[in-house]
């Protein structure tokens, strides 16, 4: 169960239990996670802008330029009717493998964040699970205690009672036995004793346990805050990358992957058939160029057709770029809120310099990651 079902463990014998250097570990922890999440967001972010911009440029096709290329694209059209027997293999033809496609190059590393990012959020919903049975424990644990504490009351009463009678006995045996009597009354003063014993014991150990139990409850509801607010956006991180590339797990995201890796050999196949095409993206290449605007080469150029292409494909980034906004923010969001939790613990002496030295070191490493990122740059 994790941190949870060992605190609460030990919490039953010991249940002072103070929030140290492990809960300082695990803030810290998120937080590097959290650095990476926002870099990988950022940069994405960065790209759709980019991508926005480029297509933006295409605006500044007139009229007789798109029927120009137009005329060019069904030419390549025919041609690629020729290759129709292989085009089901072909990368760009299957939804999936197309939107997974444009980000080849951060799948490897991304398919590992997310397994560990539904790892991570597994163990929290185990975390949930344990923390809510736990607290249902405790209150059931209250209430016998409770009955304990009543059962306890009662029976004081009874007993004294009961010694009240056996004083009035005594009294009377008194007059019978005389010496004999104080055999008797050692004896039950003895028991007495004993008995008053057990019961202050009994009444002191009940005390103890509702202190603890009230103690446990209030430990139980924070974690169980801290958990759901961990599971909420964890959540949303992974919905957010599932409906990124289309997936709705990072097994099925691998799968996608290697059947992407093996479509994309396929590709030479086409090398030959490519070249025909060549001469004519040459030509639409050199259309565009004239109006100014920087492009190596056309994507589906058979199927190519400026205008309403163009369009809808700035609709469609800037949805896909809004959404990453929001996801950015949501991230910056909860990162505030954890430096808040880490600034508050850090008023506490036995945690402050802990705190200073993780404060330090989460510096140095978040500006070696983005001097090497520049670096690359």
């Amino acid at each position: 169960m994790g941190i949870f079902e060992a605190v609460f463990k030990r919490s039953k014998k010991e249940h002072s239990t103070p929030q140290g250097a492990s809960t300082v570990e695990e803030l810290f922890e998120e937080l590097n996670e959290l650095f990476i999440k926002k870099r990988r967001v950022s940069d994405y972010l960065i790209d759709l802008k980019n991508r926005e911009e480029e297509i933006k440029k295409f605006q500044t096709l007139d009229k007789e330029d798109i029927e120009k290329l137009n005329i060019l694209a069904n030419r390549a059209k025919d041609i690629e009717e020729q290759k129709q027997n292989l085009r089901g293999r072909l990368i760009k033809n299957n939804k999936s493998l197309y939107l997974i496609s444009q980000y080849e190059d951060d799948l490897p590393n991304l398919i590992k964040e997310m397994y560990e990012s539904e790892k991570k959020l597994k163990e929290t919903d185990r975390n949930i699970f344990y923390l809510e049975e736990e607290k249902e424990e405790l209150l059931v644990e209250r209430e016998m205690l409770l009955k304990g504490y009543q059962f306890l009351k009662t029976f004081s009463i009874i007993f004294v009672v009961v010694i009240a009678v056996c004083a009035l006995i005594t009294s009377a045996l008194m007059q019978v036995l005389r010496e004999a009597i104080w055999v008797y009354l050692s004896l039950f003063g003895t028991l007495l004793i004993f008995f008053l014993a057990g019961i202050l014991y009994s009444k002191d150990r009940i005390d103890s346990e509702l202190n603890k139990n009230v103690i446990l409850q209030q430990k139980a509801v924070r974690y169980l805050n801290k958990s759901k607010i961990r599971y909420f956006h964890q959540t949303r991180y992974l919905e957010f990358q599932y409906e990124k590339l289309g997936v709705d797990s990072a097994s099925k995201l691998e799968m996608y992957y290697n059947r992407y890796i093996k479509n994309k050999d396929n590709e030479k196949k086409y090398l030959q058939l490519n070249h025909l095409l060549s001469d004519i993206e040459e030509k639409m290449i050199e259309v565009i160029k004239n109006k100014g605007i920087d492009i190596e080469y056309i994507e589906n150029l058979a199927d190519w057709a400026v205008a309403p292409k163009k369009v809808n494909a700035i609709k469609v980034l800037k949805a896909d770029k809004q959404k990453t906004e929001d996801q950015l923010q949501a991230l910056m969001t909860y990162e505030e809120a954890l430096w808040k939790e880490i600034f508050a613990m850090q008023e506490s002496e036995e945690t402050k310099k802990i705190i200073d030295y993780k404060i330090e070191e989460y510096n140095k490493r978040t500006s070696k990651y983005l001097d090497k990122v520049n670096e690359d740059a």
